[in-house]
């Protein structure tokens, strides 16, 4: 099967080995995912590309926002996928989120359509997110196997890079590197600064 889709790129994402060498290690937060999609579209899309169908023109659409680069795509594809039972989330308890993790949430759930309504949205947690037997089969069958030994190296050094510092720091580069997609962000002196 040929990656042709945005989708089979988050899905190989979260299968992938990263910092532990273990397949499927958890990512944490939506807003790791979003940051780590922007950053794999702006810096590794261009190496991974080859023997695919996945541009730029048909990967996620990141615009600027009060937090930095935001797609409300990725939130779309993430919920898409635990509605199929390919992914799982749980709420990871033992983390505070960051107050811009929660304005990520409410500002896609205003945007979805979903609203807030009941107990699910009391309270915001930050949510860990792991493929289900399900996706693991289906990814590796499907995906996985198409890769070359290059693009599974590069999904697995980039996983393990990005899930290994914390999200601060990752929030961080993406504002000292990508200025023109931070130009609307409300935290934009703080990241930059030493409040953060």
């Amino acid at each position: 099967m040929e990656i042709n889709n945005k989708k089979d790129i988050l899905l190989l994402l979260l299968y992938s080995p990263g910092k532990t060498d273990e397949i499927n290690e958890s990512v944490r937060g939506r807003t790791r995912i979003t940051k780590m999609m922007y950053l794999f579209k702006k810096e590794v899309l261009k190496h991974f590309k080859k023997g695919t169908e996945i541009t730029e023109e048909n990967f996620y659409k990141f615009f600027p926002w009060n937090f930095g680069p935001f797609s409300t795509e990725i939130y779309d594809d993430l919920t898409f996928f635990v509605l199929q039972e390919f992914v799982m989330e749980e709420d990871c308890l033992d983390e505070p989120a960051l107050p811009e993790s929660e304005e990520e949430w409410e500002a896609w759930l205003e945007n979805s359509g979903v609203g807030p309504e009941g107990d699910r949205y009391d309270e915001y947690y930050e949510r860990e997110y792991k493929l289900t037997e399900k996706g693991i089969k289906f990814v590796r069958q499907k995906l996985w196997r198409s890769l070359s030994s290059s693009q599974k190296k590069l999904l697995k050094e980039f996983k393990a890079k990005m899930t290994s510092v914390p999200l601060r720091a990752l929030v961080r580069y993406v504002y000292s590197n990508y200025p023109e997609d931070t130009m609307s962000s409300v935290i934009k002196d703080d990241v930059l600064g030493r409040n953060y």
